[in-house]
C-alpha cells in the first residue's frame, strides 16, 4: 500500500532501509531552488571620473582605462577603453558607463594642443597636465598598475584625480 506522502514505485520498506538518501535527495532539491532565487546577474557600474587642477579650459581632456597592467599607462591600444573630449567646462567630470565589478587604473592627460598625445620634451618630461587614479606620487616615471588601481562595484563609483603639471612656473 503506498502512502499520500510516498512516490509510487517506493514501497515502505524501500524508505525504511534509506531514510537518509531520501532526506539527502529532497534536501538538495529545496537548496537547489534557494540557489537559483538568490543568484542574480551584478548590474553594470558608472564610473564617474572628476578631473581636478586643470590649469586652462583649452585643447582637450584624456583618458584611458585599463582592466589589467598589461599596456598601463602608456599603451592605449590595450585600455578597455581610450578616449579624447574637448574641455568645455570646469572643472571635469567624466562618465564611463557599463562596466562589471572589478579592479581598473584610470590614466589622464590635458592634451592642449589638440594633437592626440601627450607631448614630451626631449628627456620624457611630460609638458602638458597629466595624472593617474589613486593619485600616486611621480618620482622618475609613470605609476605601476597596482599603485592606481581602484575596485568598481555597484551602480555608481567616483575616482579623483588631481593633475600635475611638472616643470611650469
Amino acid at each position: 500500500m503506498i502512502g499520500p506522502f510516498i512516490y509510487p514505485g517506493i514501497n515502505r520498506i524501500t524508505m525504511m532501509k534509506t531514510p537518509g538518501k531520501i532526506i539527502l535527495a529532497l534536501a538538495s532539491i529545496f537548496s537547489s531552488f534557494t540557489l537559483i532565487q538568490t543568484v542574480r546577474a551584478l548590474p553594470a557600474s558608472q564610473l564617474n571620473i572628476e578631473i581636478e587642477g586643470i590649469t586652462n579650459p583649452r585643447g582637450n581632456i584624456c583618458f584611458t582605462i585599463f582592466s589589467r597592467s598589461d599596456g598601463f599607462p602608456r599603451d592605449g591600444t590595450k585600455a578597455l577603453k581610450a578616449e579624447c573630449s574637448p574641455l568645455e567646462n570646469l572643472p571635469v567630470t567624466l562618465r564611463i558607463d557599463g562596466l562589471n565589478a572589478g579592479n581598473y587604473a584610470v590614466a589622464v592627460f590635458h592634451d592642449e594642443n589638440a594633437d592626440g598625445q601627450l607631448n614630451t620634451n626631449p628627456v620624457g618630461i611630460p609638458q602638458e597636465g597629466f595624472g593617474f587614479s589613486n593619485n600616486p606620487p611621480i618620482l622618475t616615471g609613470a605609476p605601476k598598475f597596482s599603485e592606481a588601481t581602484f575596485f568598481v562595484a555597484g551602480q555608481r563609483t567616483t575616482v579623483r584625480i588631481a593633475m600635475k603639471y611638472l616643470l611650469r612656473l
